[in-house]
């Protein structure tokens, strides 16, 4: 693509820009060179294959595992949200790919199967801690966190009913409203219990 750039004579005999020529042709430069830097981006960036997304999947299900209350198509999803992270940025992509790699190969060597392959959770965790401070793994952490407990469609699971400061508090919205934990004795049971 060539840019040309059009130059303006004044009465004085001097060549220059016009305000709306220079705007213009700088406008044309940034849609150019931004255009550009994503496609050098785009190809960059190595796409997951098959392998790579499971052991992904995997890992995202043992770094925030909620077996009864999330589905396996809630962590398919941050796996997707992960994996377009790393096309956008060919770094980020080079070191996600790589540490994908180093857990299988730590997997290998100390289980002699791959890292979806460990049935023990324990394990598998034990594994994960080896690469727990290193960046690509906080990556996948808090794109995960926020995809799952910042996300309004799963608070219901959680048991979240939101925000409450614009509806008065939970006084009297929600306060008593939690399901995971067992119901106590009432105060009468309470009260027999101390003889009162």
């Amino acid at each position: 693509m060539t840019i040309t750039i059009h130059r303006q004579t004044s009465e004085s005999g001097r060549t220059g820009f016009s305000r709306r020529r220079f705007l213009l042709s700088t406008a044309m430069i940034g849609v150019t060179t931004g255009g550009m830097l994503r496609i050098a981006g785009a190809s960059g960036a190595a796409a997951l294959d098959a392998g790579q997304s499971a052991t992904l999947l995997r890992m995202v299900q043992d770094i925030y595992p909620h077996p009864d209350l999330l589905e396996l198509s809630h962590y398919e999803a941050i796996v997707e949200i992960v994996a377009a992270k790393a096309a956008g940025d060919a770094a980020n992509a080079a070191a996600l790919t790589d540490g994908l790699a180093r857990i299988e190969a730590q997997a290998r060597a100390l289980h002699g199967t791959g890292y979806t392959g460990i049935a023990d959770p324990d394990a598998r965790e034990g594994l994960l801690r080896h690469f727990q401070h290193e960046g690509f793994f906080q990556g996948v952490r808090w794109t995960a966190y926020f995809a799952i407990y910042d996300n309004k469609a799963l608070w219901p699971r959680f048991g979240y009913g939101g925000s409450s400061v614009e509806h008065g508090g939970y006084i009297d919205r929600g306060f008593s409203d939690i399901t995971f934990v067992p119901a106590g004795p009432t105060l009468e049971q309470r009260l027999a219990e101390v003889g009162g």
